[in-house]
């Protein structure tokens, strides 16, 4: 049954009262903020809501509040909602998405459609517990297979997967029920029990390549992808937003770094020096297993539907093969706006066919291409006053994260999303 929007031409039906329809534009807001939409989506998401419904609305949002104005003049209404950032959870945004499809489509009344979407925003997570911590074991160790090395590294980043979805979770339900103030201290000190796990795993069997390892334990706490956002707000004029990303982002990356630094030093200290061995290139069975592994554990870490895993292997596959030409032309950079044109392309492609989330292709290839080992790398070299090796890997980081948004942009401009989520 197709039902008629505001102001439709077709339809001889007085304009809609803006407030009207405020609750659904507000949920719908605070649900796209809560599943990890950054502000140049939600702002756009928004906006073609808003059209569709027959508001003339503005928004703005930046990570911890969204700010929506409804009406015109002196009928202007603004609301003002604080929103925590939430984690990515990709089927509620799968979710949202087929009910603003459905509402452009008239399949769905606006009232009914603020039910549902509340519905979807007050649902559990769909992997809690155990599932969670063997998501963080299997990104780990598939990525750990994919940067270089062998089944040892391999190994030893799963468990140190293992242990970094352990902290993360315990120290989150720590946080939630005696000290939330704690919440901060969250990512050094996951990243310090990493770094010493290691450095006593490899003080025993010195054959296994320690940093590769550690970074692939801790690639899931790495705000790379939260710098690569950042790069892409304030690349779009969402100035306010970019900016807070960023900050908060070097804070995260600075923490990080500290706890790599106090559980080398912790772990140094209990089984001694420690030989940095070079990782091995990766074979042909490997890598195909890292594929399968984090494609896996990318599927419940994003809280994704099983069905839409092939397609998070398919990305994991497109940004592996725009990494192997950036290393031919041995240029990280380049390498990175190859694989943000990739990614973005068939994100939208995507997009476009199955009218759900280019997220969901978009997000697991970021994973792989975003500068976020560099960053730690280049505040590693600080804390260990290595200023100029620090000061040129952060320049590298920050290259590579604007040649990922451009080439994000660029891919957007020639084949745009249906819907920019």
């Amino acid at each position: 049954m197709n039902l008629p929007l505001p102001n439709d031409p077709d339809q001889d039906t007085q304009p809609y009262e803006s407030s009207r329809y405020a609750s659904l534009v507000l949920n719908l807001g605070r649900a796209l903020h809560r599943v990890g939409s950054p502000a140049h989506r939600l702002e756009t998401a928004m906006q073609v809501m808003a059209d569709r419904l027959g508001l003339q609305a503005e928004f703005f949002s930046t990570p911890t509040v969204l700010m929506v104005s409804l009406g015109d003049g002196s009928q202007q209404q603004t609301y003002l909602a604080r929103v925590e950032p939430g984690g990515t959870d990709l089927s509620k945004l799968a979710d949202l998405s087929r009910v603003m499809v459905q509402l452009e489509q008239r399949e769905l009344d606006p009232l009914e459609a603020n039910r549902i979407v509340e519905a979807i925003d007050q649902r559990p997570a769909r992997y809690r517990g155990l599932a969670l911590v063997l998501a963080y074991a299997l990104v780990s160790g598939g990525v750990g297979a994919l940067i270089g090395g062998g089944i040892r590294e391999l190994l030893l980043a799963a468990a140190l997967g293992g242990v970094t979805g352990l902290s993360v979770i315990g120290l989150s339900r720590l946080v939630l029920t005696d000290r939330p103030e704690m919440i901060r201290l969250l990512s050094p000190l996951a990243a310090m029990l990493v770094t010493f796990l290691g450095f006593v795993w490899c003080g025993l069997d010195g054959q296994t390549a320690l940093m590769p390892s550690i970074i692939a334990g801790i690639i899931t706490l790495l705000p790379g992808l939260d710098l690569t956002v950042s790069a892409r707000e304030l690349a779009t004029g969402h100035m306010v937003s970019g900016a807070a990303r960023a900050a908060s982002t070097l804070m995260i990356f600075a923490l990080l770094a500290f706890g790599l630094m106090l559980g080398g030093s912790i772990g140094q200290w209990m089984v001694g020096p420690v030989e940095l061995l070079q990782a091995n290139p990766p074979t042909g069975w490997l890598m195909a297993t890292g594929f399968g592994l984090a494609a896996l554990g990318f599927t419940v870490l994003f809280q994704a539907h099983w069905r839409d895993w092939i397609w998070m292997l398919l990305a994991c596959l497109v940004a592996s093969t725009a990494i192997g030409l950036g290393r031919m032309l041995e240029s990280p950079v380049l390498a990175a706006f190859m694989g943000g044109i990739a990614v973005g392309l068939v994100a939208n492609v995507f997009a476009r066919v199955s009218n759900k989330p280019g997220s969901i292709m978009l997000l697991p290839g970021l994973i792989l291409l975003v500068p976020g080992s560099i960053g730690m790398q280049s505040l590693t070299a600080l804390l260990d006053r290595n200023v100029i090796t620090g000061i040129e890997t952060a320049f590298l980081a920050g290259m590579v994260a604007v040649a990922l948004t451009t080439g994000l942009i660029l891919a957007s401009v020639l084949v745009p999303p249906r819907i920019n989520l």
